[in-house]
């Protein structure tokens, strides 16, 4: 499978100007929501059409290693998230509430490394799958392995985290499109006035869940305001 440059920059092209556009004029929770349903299927696709080329890619339903990783949101992203928690009966947006704030209490108390070792699992992960899989955040669309084995070893030994011992062999294709997609999206955010800046996923949440008005809690500055739709 190869990528060539006009693969790459069609796609990236209309993901910058569709943030920018989406994001320019609110920061509505469906408008955000969206945002990332479009990027998600965008990566789902390609993912779709490697393994159709003989990529072989590990990732299967009831892997989970990877969702027990330091995950890292845009502003967007975890107002998506949010809009999520909204939509779920009230039952279930209570169960993720209280499981968001008790991983941010103890991310909290760590440092990035230390969390990054410690295989503290998400907070949308139940049953072993995604819960807020068409609006998961772009770190986790394009994170993929072709090497369960080796997910496996990084996951059972956490202290070897941001070492070669726990690397894993990636499609360096399908990487250099996903990257290209989320530096579209970072650009688009700018374009928009929206500062493109990460934050641990829970703690985003949770500043959202305490003040999901004043855009400050998770970076939007200026005109945007948090608007969730009913």
């Amino acid at each position: 499978m190869e990528v060539s440059r006009a693969h790459v920059h069609t796609p990236a092209t209309a993901v910058q100007a569709d943030t920018a556009t989406t994001l320019r004029d609110g920061c509505g929770g469906e408008a955000c929501a969206g945002l990332c349903r479009r990027l998600d299927a965008r990566l789902d696709a390609e993912f779709a059409a490697a393994r159709r080329d003989g990529v072989a890619i590990a990732c299967a339903p009831g892997c989970t290693f990877c969702c027990h990783q330091r995950v890292g949101v845009l502003p967007h992203e975890a107002v998506a998230l949010l809009e999520h928690v909204r939509r779920c009966p009230p039952h279930e947006a209570a169960a993720i509430e209280a499981r968001v704030r008790a991983n941010a209490r103890i991310v909290d108390g760590m440092t990035a490394g230390e969390h990054g070792a410690a295989n503290v699992p998400c907070a949308f992960l139940v049953d072993g799958r995604c819960s807020a899989y068409e609006v998961r955040p772009s770190v986790c669309a394009s994170f993929h392995s072709l090497s369960t084995d080796r997910c496996r070893h990084t996951f059972e030994n956490p202290h070897h985290a941001g070492t070669p011992r726990n690397s894993r062999p990636v499609s360096l294709e399908l990487k250099a499109f996903a990257d290209a997609m989320i530096e579209a999206t970072e650009a688009g955010l700018a374009a928009a006035g929206v500062t493109p800046a990460r934050g641990e996923l829970h703690q985003r949440l949770r500043d959202l869940l305490d003040d999901p008005t004043p855009g400050s809690a998770v970076g939007f500055v200026g005109p945007h305001r948090l608007v969730h739709s009913e």
